[in-house]
């Protein structure tokens, strides 16, 4: 298996630990065993061993010498300092496509804007995943990599992985149906303080719709518990 086949089942095996932790099927504290995961997903322990290295990294798990991986608690206030850093980096994402975007560049955006609007409202998959296209079509236009990172990388972090399954928080089918048309036309209209503010609310207001509805289900574990302090904090690279 080549490096690229690796790195897909790596990512799967993550996928489906994490959706483990989401629903509940493993608790905060609780440890999660190499062998018992692998035979439970039909691979190897190697690849459960370095997708469970790769949840490390986005706290979804602890790591601990000689005693092996166990759940980490997912507390409200980190999902709201994930949601501000997401919707920072977008914000900057869109204000750097609102001085680049192309008349084409608008025209796709409304096209993809418009197949939201239109979508069944059944099918919630096929409207996660056109809002997923239309909000890497923003980053695409404004080119900015490293912005880019920060955003996906702040997207791991939350508690219902976009776009698989949110389609299923209340309110946020109204929202993916009615806020992209006026950032589009800020966009549209090079107006980059406006399309920074836009882009930043729709994120952060997402948020505020996936923690109301966590509260409902009682999913925070440990939400207000001091973390330990752990020494320099890790360098980005």
């Amino acid at each position: 298996m080549g490096r690229t086949g690796k790195e897909q089942l790596r990512g799967n095996v993550a996928s489906a630990i994490r959706d483990q932790i989401m629903g509940r099927t493993v608790q905060p504290g609780e440890p999660l065993r190499l062998g018992q995961l692998a035979e439970q997903l039909g691979v190897s322990v190697t690849p459960v061993r370095e997708a469970l290295l790769l949840l490390t990294q986005d706290g979804w798990v602890t790591h601990e010498p000689n005693r092996g991986f166990r759940v980490s608690a997912v507390r409200r206030k980190d999902v709201e300092d994930t949601y501000l850093m997401w919707g920072t980096a977008e914000g900057e994402l869109a204000a750097r496509a609102a001085t680049r975007a192309t008349a084409r560049d608008v025209d796709e955006l409304r096209k993809l804007d418009a197949q939201i609007r239109d979508a069944d409202p059944s099918d919630g998959h096929l409207a996660t995943s056109l809002n997923s296209a239309l909000h890497h079509y923003v980053s695409v236009i404004a080119d900015a990599p490293k912005l880019e990172w920060f955003a996906e990388a702040a997207s791991r972090l939350v508690p219902l992985q976009f776009p698989e399954n949110f389609h299923v928080v209340p309110g946020w089918s109204e929202v993916n149906r009615t806020q992209h048309a006026p950032l589009i036309d800020a966009i549209a209209a090079g107006d980059v303080d406006r399309a920074r503010m836009l882009a930043k609310d729709h994120f952060m207001g997402t948020g505020n719709l996936l923690m109301r509805w966590l509260d409902s289900l009682d999913f925070w574990g440990e939400p207000d518990a001091p973390q330990t302090p752990r020494g320099p904090g890790r360098l980005a690279g």
